[in-house]
């Protein structure tokens, strides 16, 4: 059916088409199905919405992703018809009986995810058929290759390093730390982060409190060129679609399927070309895995790597708890700030593992010899060479970096003392619960909200001393947030 351009001027965030209820019945497509948008050769595969008043039966309103993608002016006249149904969706299914999926069966459902054939809920049923079923290490090499198949690379001079956390540990903020140090010695480190997906903040979430974060890949390499590093959003980038749609659903689902994972970290590290990686794998109570699983997770890493022609090492660290003392976007900046500046009343765990993550990449790249990593990282952090080479790159992404007081005067407007109700000894923070609460209180969204942990394990506390403060731009989220803490009690004394 040939129709009439609408252009209502909305970013969907993917290919969104509005039909006139009355054309939608003549194409037979109902809301949330796909239709195919043409024009002369080229064609976009849409979602549908309906509406009776702003659109007339023989228009098409369009976002502005298929705008874009075909070049359209208003008023064009395009073809739309009903889109078939994948054949990808026959191989979900298959993935759900928890069947093997061969390298073309998983190529077609990735081809698929980039090319908007899939609708959210198709997608968010492949997500649960690998949480629920996994995938062998056949598959997930497949699917490595085929999300990297799909998206840009980049190829950059020098040796490019890079780390990576499997995440689930609140605060843990080392990478900023870890990626100054690196640069500071000549290492080339394109640092692409995600968003939170299942902990109240992300290193991208941090980094934009102070900078941008979306940048394309010709910025990425001036600025890598400029300061050796970068610390940006990988969603922008395009580098893994196929990943980053899926990591868009696996957040609404609050799933993180260790399979996934491994194809997630891998694909993204392949794609900006490095070649010298080390895994942060954290574990134990409250973490994403415990110590058997993390067993699993590091021989699986580097069985992986091997395939692909990269020097990657895992390491397992302790999990058990949180690390530093800010959870939250400007909390967890913060700290990070206050190591750099070397004060002394920064929180040591966040730079005694920043320091170790950083010293294993100058060893494994050959800029220190074994075991003599962690001594030049912490030379690098002591000289402020690490401060002046986080400067850099905040500033060539067009940020700032504020200094401790202004950080603190952008900190929720609501704020809640948790104090001890008795005397007595820390027992355990659980790192699921502690992270929820930060989401509650509003992170990663509001960036000044999330948690001050006053205490660790072990730590002696006093009755009506500080435990920790919540912070929050919205009294009622201040209101849940206070609720959860009561009612799950995330901190056992």
């Amino acid at each position: 059916m040939e129709l009439k351009v609408k252009i209502l001027g909305f970013l969907a965030g993917k290919p969104i088409a509005i039909l006139n209820e009355k054309t939608a019945d003549k194409i037979n497509v109902h809301v949330s199905e796909r239709i195919n948008i043409s024009k002369g050769k080229k064609d976009v595969i849409s979602l549908i919405d309906t509406a009776l008043s702003i659109i007339k039966e023989k228009e098409v309103a369009v976002s502005d992703e298929i705008v874009k993608e075909l070049k359209l002016k208003q008023g064009e006249k395009v073809e739309v018809s009903l889109a078939r149904e994948p054949e990808s969706t026959i191989f979900i299914r298959k993935k759900l009986d928890c069947k093997t999926l061969d390298k073309q069966e998983i190529k077609e459902i990735i081809k698929d995810i980039v090319g908007n054939a899939l609708t959210e809920a198709e997608i968010a049923y492949f997500v649960s058929s690998i949480y629920k079923c996994g995938m062998s290490m056949e598959e997930i090499e497949n699917m490595i290759k085929a999300i990297v198949s799909t998206g840009k690379t980049i190829k950059l001079k020098g040796k490019v390093v890079d780390k990576h956390s499997i995440g689930g540990v609140a605060g843990n903020r080392t990478t900023p730390i870890v990626v100054s140090i690196c640069a500071a010695t000549g290492l080339i480190m394109p640092k692409t982060s995600s968003r939170a997906i299942t902990s109240a903040a992300g290193t991208a979430d941090d980094i934009e409190a102070i900078a941008r974060i979306e940048f394309s890949i010709k910025d990425l390499k001036k600025i890598v060129k400029k300061t050796n590093a970068c610390m940006i959003w990988g969603g922008a980038l395009k580098l893994s679609p196929a990943d980053d749609k899926i990591i868009q659903i696996e957040r609404i689902l609050n799933l993180d399927p260790e399979s996934q994972l491994l194809v997630s970290i891998l694909s993204k590290k392949i794609s900006v070309g490095s070649k010298y990686v080390v895994i942060d794998i954290p574990h134990g109570k409250g973490a994403k895995v415990d110590k058997e699983r993390a067993i699993i997770l590091k021989k699986n890493f580097e069985k992986l790597a091997k395939k692909f022609n990269m020097k990657l090492k895992a390491f397992l660290t302790d999990g058990s708890q949180p690390i530093g003392r800010g959870i939250g976007p400007l909390l967890e900046i913060r700290d990070i700030i206050s190591i750099l500046n070397r004060n002394v009343n920064s929180p040591k765990d966040l730079e005694e593992k920043s320091l170790f993550l950083a010293g294993k990449i100058l060893e494994l790249s050959g800029k220190a010899k074994k075991s003599k990593g962690i001594k030049l990282a912490k030379k690098i952090l002591d000289s402020g060479q690490a401060l002046e080479k986080f400067h850099q790159i905040i500033k060539a992404q067009e940020g700032e970096v504020p200094t401790i007081s202004e950080i603190e005067s952008r900190l929720g407007k609501f704020k809640k003392h948790i104090l001890a109700t008795k005397s007595s000894k820390i027992k355990s923070i659980d790192n699921k619960k502690t992270n929820l609460l930060g989401s509650i209180a509003g992170s990663p969204m509001d960036k000044g909200a999330g948690i001050d942990l006053y205490k660790h394990v072990g730590d002696n506390v006093k009755k009506g001393e500080k435990i920790l403060t919540i912070y929050s731009d919205s009294r009622i989220r201040m209101r849940d947030a206070l609720s959860f803490y009561k009612k799950f009690k995330p901190i056992r004394y």
